[in-house]
């Protein structure tokens, strides 16, 4: 039994369990907040991006198995760190991807199954090589972030063109940026060691603090967009999202004003919980509106 919970808590590091719940947050998000969400087959979507985001980490582990051996934060993982086989770990993604995008394509619906391949083949094709190449490749990189919301939107039978879910994945999208510059000022030494390329190869701290808080202040749009677009009636949803705004605003004045010692995790984990608690206020202001009309 010991050995059983020690393959599977290792199988859960290979597929970053932690990213990979986060996107079966928000792809639940989409579902309960599509016009006419059926509760009964919630599962479907979440279990099939959950398997699918098990086998996408997998598969970035293996092609990153090299870079992660020379980053202190990631050389402990179980490629890098000898504690599976790379055979184990092709067989795990192999098997976790099929189960997971027959899931979507036969229990949800094509248009699912579809955003959940895409967001696949764009994350593990074309974003997990570009990062090697370009230091601004967090940018089409964070499009990936904007699909579990639309895959479960779709499975719900919802309109993926609705303005409402564009701007759910518009914000998903956008907060991701600041989010990973933040990183870079945690963990540059660690991405410079490994010989990828970053911005702070190229622009100066001082240019990336102005950057990060740019890109904080554009999530924060983002944010008001999606009550917008969400039409509640009245002013809670909005004020909340202000009072939430502010916050995160002052947690991050000191990239605007040159603050130096900056805490950059307070701000890192700050703006992470921002845009959980924006989620979370839709979800909650949907439900109160259903329920009020």
């Amino acid at each position: 039994m010991k050995k059983f919970w020690k393959w599977f808590l290792i199988t859960l590091e290979l597929g970053k369990i932690k990213i990979t719940f986060s996107v079966t947050v928000t792809t639940t998000v989409g579902y309960l907040l599509a016009p006419q969400p059926w509760m009964s087959n919630l599962a479907w979507p979440v279990i099939g991006i959950l398997l699918i985001g098990l086998s996408s980490a997998a598969l970035n582990q293996i092609q990153d198995r090299n870079l992660d051996l020379k980053m202190k934060r990631t050389m402990g993982r179980p490629l890098p760190s000898g504690r599976v086989s790379v055979g184990f770990a092709w067989g795990f993604v192999l098997i976790y991807f099929t189960i997971g995008i027959c899931i979507l394509f036969f229990k949800t619906n094509v248009i699912a199954g579809l955003l959940g391949l895409s967001a696949y083949v764009w994350y593990n094709g074309i974003y997990t090589y570009l990062k090697r190449v370009s230091p601004i490749a967090v940018i089409p990189g964070s499009v990936i972030g904007g699909v579990p919301p639309a895959v479960g939107w779709a499975a719900a039978g919802g309109d993926i063109s609705d303005p409402y879910i564009l701007s759910i994945c518009l914000f998903m999208i956008i907060w991701q940026v600041p989010h990973f510059w933040l990183l870079l000022f945690l963990y540059g030494n660690d991405y410079h060691g490994a010989g990828l390329p970053t911005l702070t190869k190229i622009i100066s701290e001082r240019a990336l603090q102005l950057w990060t808080f740019g890109g904080i202040l554009l999530t924060i749009v983002s944010a008001f967009s999606v009550t917008f677009f969400g039409q509640y009636k009245d002013v809670y949803g909005y004020a909340v999202t202000a009072l939430l705004s502010l916050v995160l605003l002052f947690m991050s004045r000191g990239l605007l004003i040159a603050g130096k010692n900056l805490q950059y995790k307070k701000i890192f984990i700050g703006i992470n919980i921002y845009s959980v608690l924006i989620l979370i206020i839709n979800l909650v202001m949907g439900t109160l509106s259903r329920v009020q009309t």
